[in-house]
């Protein structure tokens, strides 16, 4: 008892002298900000083996042989053991899923040789080969080999000197111990009592093998992040360590005398492996401490070194995924993994092993790969990247080129370096090569890739802060009071002192020229707090770049550190109108309307531009439909912003359910944007009415430069999101929104109208494969191997799509299932780069389904920012809400796109052709029906249309227009058919044979599809494989390329076997519905998964098909003119529709009221447009008033013009007004007789001086002669 006591009281003394305690050590949390600091206690020397009992009690057994590099282990840290008993294992559940290699664990089993095992693996005679290559005939279980080898426990006498030691570390959640103040949530009398938690919960983890450690969880974490680049995020939730001590080779004597202990340590071995995850991510690493030997006797070594095969390290996927080894694994230099490293501590080896084995560190290799964390970023530049790939001296020169252009890099330990993106140099989007060089750029060994993001899509690390109370307080408003914006502190400098300076970078561009630049100041040597708020109104402007008014208005917000050059790292937020900054100025330069006279400018500039819709109409036209949008999936991809799928705010285009745009842009740059509303039908920028109306009602419009830019990406208007801003985000803006006129807008901006769009055509492969090809033909094909889905070749296009098909599993009842599946496709046109999509294994889809490979390299779509990826002629896209990848559109340059889908292990494929893969002329001079029986069989079931069809390919002459006839035309063929609007042709084989099937399909049928499907498989010979080698067959490798005993069952209704005892013929049908794919999977399969999902998909796509390929007939848009009123309100412009025309109530109409769409025109009428009533009224009586007056003018008109016409004939009968005399009538007479005859005078004369011809020549009467008249009323010339 003395020597005990004496004992534990030198151990605590060593223990508070030379080690610190996890409770004072510091953490870190998530981002990293405090580093837990390891510091350890010195070797005291070695222990008599008396002590051992208390040593593995009372100590750290590491001490003994200072493995500092070594977790904490043994009984001290409340580790579990292993029984010492030869091939003796254990199964642990981990109580978490721990990803690997694709698969998700909750358990491991633990064994002696070395080895963390997933599965039950098969313990043979060395050498072995992973994966199994006779797997799945044998086992080829999933594994993490330290050491693989024959291992037993070693004694010294009668003590065993071995151990195999584990236990699993937990970090306890916050709501387990704290409550949302910060107090502890349980007293000491309450430890054990939880509302989450049972009592038992909690005392798992504190007992042997199970603990809570979070200084522990803490220091896992730091050598992790520090290990291996791009783990930054990353934090150890949990973690579990196993410790193989002194083991010795299997074979190895037995140590019978005590005092040769330390000679029986000198050969035994001793490593330890780590866990860590956050369920997410996942890392291991191997610390090796003591490796004395490298094979055991069953392995043909002799005392411990040589024989057949040496000890294997790495990791194995198993079901035969893969193999990735550790340096010398296999070999006899495997004892130098104790020597040596890839994070720069003698042996340490750092992985991540979730999806893909990623190498941590850093490689002494001449030549190799570098890895880049993030592995994207925004074209603009100016981001942290840190790079790794081979290890690092002092004196190294590390420089880095992405794309084009190259860079200093900071390096900041042996296997990692630090660069900045260059700053407004790399305005392309997509894939780019890297390049490392360690000497100063004279070579550069190290390739890797890295992808740069479009601003619009990529994550901003400002984030500018809207006001939801307060509407006006918003970055794109021009009357903003106060502005808010936020970022990560940390993630700019870990300096808590730093200030930094807060930036405006404007954008602005001609016809020829861009240029990006700092325009203005909102805060300079400001603390680094993560936020800042101003009011818009108090800046200085004292900074702001002369004349910047002029051409600026839009930009994005840059922060980075005062005092400091572009070799360090800035935040950017996302693309932002300017009008808050500028309105002052602008208001004092334009006036009070200074918005209107910004829109005006804008309006005369764009009209003096080249007229970019007279190339994007006609071969862009917006489909008239939005179930025609869905389907023309390779032309068209979801509008970022306004998609039903995901984000659905349509901030610019409200009152859309959903948007589309262009995939590829036209070669001017500009790109179509369609939207549609709740209704489905394409929305028109001619029914806009006023301002108020944008609140519910701003449809899609032409943009000049094409959202996403295009070739060649770095001069106007091709700069991707910024020229699309410039020439038209801004122009929005600053017409509908600042000035309320958007008809400037939509003069300049008009919505596409759809009468020349032309549906593509479909052609679709799903189930056990079932096909329906473009022209509609159905029919079965149960091959395997490589086969030709659809090809293409003519002058614009050579367009390949090929499948991979593979025997699935076995049945319930382990019977081989007689049919196929669809598991892989490939596509490439032309230059592009090559596509490839692949199911993934079972248990290996909890996370991603499918796995993409572009040009041999994994693409995922898990986050934001990467749902949609650009390549070499090809787009990716996965739709926003699929997290699981598991589904995927490509979408070629050209417009042709495919679908894929997967759900249980088998993929569906829809592949999309626009009209211009359609041979429209087609000849069948050559196509001859195969003679034989088959011919017979099926001319007796065939209609007469087919049977003359028949008659007539049969006398015809061998053809010279087939692809495969090496004639002067190509067509479109394939599994999917012929491309031609002709059913009677599609299953035309590559000799130009054709087949002809009947649906629903007899034995004959399927055997006839059979032989014909038979004829486009991929051999090498005539085309090239798409698929790359080291992408196998995820079901049997070892039956894929072996046809000798695949025989595909043609009469789905033949029960075999047990089949009848799982299943009847009465229970497919009812849950089938009658359909036969449904069923014909239902029974070769056997699995009702798989039959329903058939059921479900072609159900979905042959819908999707019929809705979408329909051609509709549109006859434009009627504008609708300020106070019109449109019924019905959707569905306006299509054929045999009737639309009416209403005006508001204080308006009036004018015009036709209703119009007819028939055969693509408009019956005849005239436009309509409506005015106020009270205007109508008033113009109604001025109309009146004036009308009067106007007859009243006509008639007095008349009068003088017959007076005038008088005189201009008798001039002599003029008449004039004279004052009357005072002398008497009769002095006049007797004075002045009248004459014998007057003169005769015209018809034409009115009023009191018409008097008849014969009359005039009669003299006047007495009383007339002699009556006194007041005037004289003509007198004749003397």
């Amino acid at each position: 008892m003395k020597l005990s006591a004496l004992w534990l009281l030198v151990l605590r003394i060593s223990l508070a002298n030379g080690q610190q305690t996890y409770s004072e050590m510091s953490t870190i949390d998530l981002f990293g900000n405090r580093n837990p600091i390891f510091n350890y206690m010195p070797n005291p020397g070695h222990i008599d083996p008396s002590l051992l009992d208390q040593r593995e009690k009372y100590t750290d057994l590491r001490e003994e042989e200072g493995w500092w590099h070594l977790f904490p282990y043994g009984p001290l840290y409340n580790d579990a053991n292993l029984l010492n008993k030869p091939h003796h294992d254990r199964q642990i559940d981990f109580d978490f899923d721990f990803p690997f290699y694709g698969f998700r664990f909750n358990y491991t089993m633990i064994y002696p040789n070395g080895l963390l095992a997933f599965s039950d693996p098969e313990f043979i005679q060395p050498p072995y080969t992973f994966p199994n290559p006779r797997w799945p005939e044998q086992r080829d279980a999933s594994f993490i080999a330290a050491f693989y080898a024959d291992q037993i426990f070693q004694f010294v006498g009668e003590r065993g000197i071995s151990n195999v030691w584990y236990r699993i570390i937990f970090r306890p959640r916050a709501f387990e111990t704290f409550d949302e103040w910060g107090s502890p949530l349980m007293d000491s009398r309450d430890e054990h009592s939880s509302m989450f938690h049972t009592a038992r919960d909690r005392y798992e983890k504190k007992t042997w093998g199970r603990v809570e450690d979070t200084y522990l969880l803490d220091n896992i974490t730091m050598a992790i992040r520090e290990g291996i680049i791009g783990a930054n995020g990353f934090r150890a939730d949990y973690a579990v360590i196993v410790t193989w001590e002194r083991m010795a080779y299997g074979g190895a004597p037995k140590v019978t005398q005590v005092n040769r202990y330390e000679e029986a340590k000198r050969w035994t071995n001793t490593y330890q492996v780590v866990l860590a995850t956050d369920e997410i991510r996942s890392y291991v690493m191997f610390n090796y401490a003591h490796i004395n030997w490298t094979s055991s006797n069953t392995a043909g070594a002799l005392q411990g070194r040589g024989g057949l095969q040496s000890a294997m390290a790495g990791f194995n996927g198993g079901n035969g995924t893969g193999w990735t080894p550790l340096p010398y694994s296999g070999e006899g230099r495997v004892i130098k993994l104790k020597e040596f490293s890839n994070v720069g501590i003698p042996g340490r080896w750092l992985f991540r092993v979730d999806e893909e084995i990623i190498r941590g560190g850093c490689s002494n290799e001449s030549i190799g790969y570098l890895t880049t964390a993030p592995i994207a970023a925004t074209m603009i530049g100016g981001v942290y990247v840190n790079v790794s790939g081979p290890c690092l001296r002092g004196g190294d020169v590390v420089k880095v080129i992405f794309d084009e252009y190259q860079v200093d890099c900071v390096r900041l330990n042996m296997h990692r370096a630090q660069c900045v993106l260059p700053v407004n140099r790399m305005y392309k989007t997509g894939l780019v090569n890297v390049k490392m060089s360690r000497d100063g750029g004279q070579s550069y060994p190290y390739v890797g890739t890295f992808y740069l993001l479009q601003p619009a899509l990529a994550s901003p690390a400002v984030k500018l802060i809207d006001n939801p109370r307060e509407v006006h307080n918003n970055w794109r408003s021009a009357n903003a009071t106060r502005l808010r914006l936020e970022w990560a502190p940390y993630n700019l400098t870990n300096d808590v002192n730093a200030m930094i300076n807060i930036k405006l970078m404007g954008y602005w561009e001609d016809t020829d020229d861009h240029v990006f630049e700092e325009i203005g100041t909102i805060a300079e040597r400001t603390s680094n707090d993560g936020s800042y708020e101003f009011d818009p109104r108090t800046l200085a402007r004292t900074s702001m770049l002369f004349d910047s008014w002029r051409r600026y208005s839009f930009g994005a917000v840059r922060i980075s550190i005062s005092d400091t050059d572009e070799s360090t790292g800035v935040f950017w937020s996302k693309l932002t109108p300017f009008g808050w900054y500028f309105r002052d100025v602008w208001e004092y330069e334009y006036g009070r309307d200074w918005a209107l006279e910004l829109c005006q400018d804008w309006f005369d500039y764009d009209g003096k531009r080249v007229n970019f819709a007279m190339d994007l109409e006609p071969f862009l036209p917006c489909p008239c439909t939005l179930d025609q949008a869905f389907l023309d999936l390779g032309r068209y991809m979801p509008l970022f912003g306004c998609d039903v799928d995901g984000d659905a705010s349509c901030e610019y285009n409200k009152g859309a359910q959903h948007c589309v745009m262009s995939v590829a842009a036209t070669w001017t740059g500009a790109g179509q944007v369609c939207c549609y509303d709740f209704e489905g039908w394409l929305m028109h920028s001619d029914d806009y009415e006023n301002a108020a109306h944008l609140r519910f009602f701003s449809p899609g419009t032409a943009m000049r430069a094409h959202p996403m830019g295009s070739y060649p990406f770095k001069r106007p208007p091709y700069v991707p999101s910024m020229s699309n801003f410039h020439t038209d985000i801004m122009a929005y803006e600053k017409c509908c929104k600042w000035a309320g006129a958007c008809e400037f807008y939509f003069w300049r901006r008009q919505t596409s109208g759809c009468q020349e769009y032309i549906p593509p055509v479909a052609g679709i492969a799903y189930g056990d494969p079932h096909f329906v090809t473009y022209d509609g033909t159905r029919y079965t094909f149960q091959g395997k191997g490589y086969y030709i889905l659809t090809m293409s070749k003519d002058p614009r296009h050579d367009f390949h799509v090929q499948i991979r098909m593979e025997q699935p599993p076995k049945t319930d009842w382990n019977q081989e299932v007689h049919a196929s599946v669809i598991t892989g496709v490939a596509a490439r046109e032309n230059q592009s780069d090559i596509v490839q999509v692949f199911a993934r294994k079972e248990f290996r889809r909890w996370r991603y389904r499918m796995d993409v490979v572009v040009n041999g390299h994994y693409r995922f779509f898990d986050t934001p920012e990467l749902k949609m990826q650009r390549f070499r002629g090809v787009t990716i896209r996965s739709p926003e809400r699929n997290h699981n990848q598991s589904e995927i559109h490509v979408m070629f340059d050209s417009g042709a796109g495919i679908r894929v889908a997967e759900a249980h292990g088998v993929l569906s494929v829809m592949t999309l052709l626009p009209p211009d893969f359609n041979e429209t002329f087609a000849n069948y001079r050559g196509a001859s029906y195969p003679g034989g029986t088959d011919e017979d069989d099926w001319y007796g079931q065939a209609s007469s249309a087919q049977q003359e069809f028949i008659r007539t390919v049969s006398l015809s002459q061998p053809s010279t227009l087939q692809y495969v006839a090496g004639g002067q035309r190509f067509i479109t063929v394939g599994l999917l058919g012929t491309f031609n609007g002709n059913h009677l042709d599609d299953l035309m084989a590559p000799d130009g044979h054709i087949t002809i099937v009947n649906h629903p399909p007899t034995e004959q049928d399927n055997i006839n599809a059979y032989k014909f499907g038979s004829r486009w498989r991929v051999d090498g010979s005539r085309h090239k494989l798409l698929f790359q080698d080291d992408v196998k067959p995820i079901y049997n490798p070892l039956q894929f390329g072996d046809d000798r005993r695949y025989d595909p069952v043609h009469d789905p209704y033949r029960l075999q076997y047990n089949a009848s005892l799982v299943f009847t013929l009465d229970e497919v049908r009812v849950a089938c519905q009658n359909v036969y794919e449904c069923e014909y999977d239902y029974f070769l399969t056997g699995r009702r998964e798989i039959a329903m999902n058939t059921l479900e998909v072609q159900s979905k796509l042959i819908e999707l098909k019929h809705k979408g390929s329909q051609r509709i007939q549109s006859c434009g848009a009627l504008l609708v003119a300020p106070g019109a009123v449109k019924y019905p309100p959707g569905n306006n412009y299509l054929d045999g529709v009737t639309v009416t025309f209403t005006c508001k109530p204080e308006y009036f109409i004018h015009g036709s009221a209703q119009r007819t769409c028939v055969n693509g025109s408009w019956t005849p009428g005239w436009h309509v447009w409506c005015r106020y009533r009270s205007v109508e009224i008033g113009l109604k009586w001025m109309t009146g008033i004036l009308s009067s007056v106007a007859i009243l003018l006509f008639i007095t008109a008349i009068f003088f013009g017959c007076y005038m016409r008088r005189i201009a004939l008798h001039p002599e009968t003029g008449i004039t007004f004279r004052k009357p005399q005072h002398s008497s009538m009769s002095t006049i007479v007797s004075s002045s007789p009248l004459p014998h005859k007057e003169p005769l005078r015209s018809s034409s004369t009115t009023g009191l001086n018409h008097i008849d011809a014969k009359r005039s020549s009669v003299p006047a009467p007495s009383i007339l002669r002699h009556t006194r008249w007041p005037f004289r009323a003509y007198e004749t010339s003397t």
